[in-house]
């Protein structure tokens, strides 16, 4: 076992300990059972109006999930495409149903995230085509439902960052809609795993090289890993890309490939901001919210989002009202 008690920010040990030894992807129901029992329930509240959505992309049915902010003002809304993570097997919109309303509610903008095709039923290309139509979506339907097409962002986290990855790719190729920012958490991007992290991180208890290995495996059977937008660490040209921010993970497998890619778009010219967050493994923010390294991480990244998309906040200071956090040193940040 690789020594992950070792290398773990003492704060969330305790979380280590209570976790099983699991592999999602060896029984495929049961996880996705899991997965949507420990999901949101995409409901209206008090700061967020919720609606589901089914519109046409590439002849099929495509279901969106909608978030507004219930006090909404006069004027048009930002707006974040949000492709939720699950290793490409698992999740929908509720997966990351706190990120978004969360976003929306904070922010002030509108989120829209497509419930997109899972592998291994619907291998590459199924799930990027259905995240770029959801973009498309977006911005063709932005005069409609009050949203600001020139402040488009598009994020998400773990393989919802590679899918994001992959639409940032292609609107530029495809001369689609104008992308203002991009936000990646804790992105896997190289089906390859030959970094030191990748080759490092095997610790059962944590998203691991083996995870690694099946979720890309389910997710392009049957593709050429090298072509069109199934890989976005093996895209070539990364020139003119919207501004980045990734937040990296220490104790994970995608760590090394994610922190290249970040370097790879710095040479090539575009503006991108890396945190890596030590002591913490994949998906660190879901599994202890509450430890100060998620805490700290979370609020630099929301920060970073409303500044990339054009909102007036600032850590600490969320649409002009006070956001009070009951962590001194986060608190005195401005």
């Amino acid at each position: 076992m690789w020594q992950s008690m070792v290398l773990l920010d003492p704060e969330f040990l305790p979380v280590y300990e209570a976790l099983p030894a699991l592999d999602v992807f060896a029984d495929l129901s049961a996880a996705r059972a899991a997965a949507s029992a420990a999901s949101g329930d995409g409901s209206s509240d008090s700061a967020v109006d919720v609606e589901d959505r089914v519109v046409p992309a590439n002849g099929h049915p495509l279901s969106l999930r909608l978030y507004t902010p219930a006090a909404r003002g006069a004027g048009p809304l930002p707006v974040a495409v949000w492709m939720h993570g699950g290793g490409f097997v698992l999740g929908g919109p509720n997966a990351e149903d706190a990120t978004c309303r969360r976003l929306s509610a904070e922010l002030g903008i509108a989120v829209v995230a497509p419930d997109y095709r899972l592998a291994p039923e619907n291998p590459y290309p199924a799930a990027f085509d259905d995240c770029y139509a959801a973009l498309g979506w977006a911005a063709d339907q932005a005069g409609d439902l009050g949203f600001d097409a020139s402040r488009l962002a598009v994020g998400g986290h773990s393989a919802g960052a590679a899918l994001a990855t992959a639409v940032a790719l292609a609107a530029r190729d495809r001369e689609g809609p104008h992308i203002r920012y991009l936000h990646l958490g804790y992105p896997v991007l190289d089906d390859r795993l030959t970094t030191a992290s990748a080759r490092a991180v095997t610790d059962p208890k944590l998203f691991n090289r083996h995870g690694a290995e099946a979720g890309w495996g389910m997710y392009l059977r049957g593709s050429d890993p090298g072509s069109g937008y199934a890989v976005p660490a093996r895209a070539e040209n990364l020139r003119n890309l919207p501004p980045a921010y990734l937040m990296v993970a220490g104790v994970d497998p995608a760590r090394d490939e994610a922190l290249e890619f970040a370097a790879r778009l710095g040479a090539a010219g575009n503006s991108v901001e890396v945190h890596l967050v030590p002591g913490v493994p994949h998906m660190f923010d879901v599994l202890a919210p509450g430890v100060r390294a998620s805490r700290r991480a979370v609020s630099a990244w929301t920060a970073a989002f409303a500044d990339g998309i054009g909102v007036t906040a600032e850590l600490g200071v969320m649409n002009g009202d006070a956001f009070i956090s009951d962590d001194p040193e986060l608190s005195d940040i401005r």
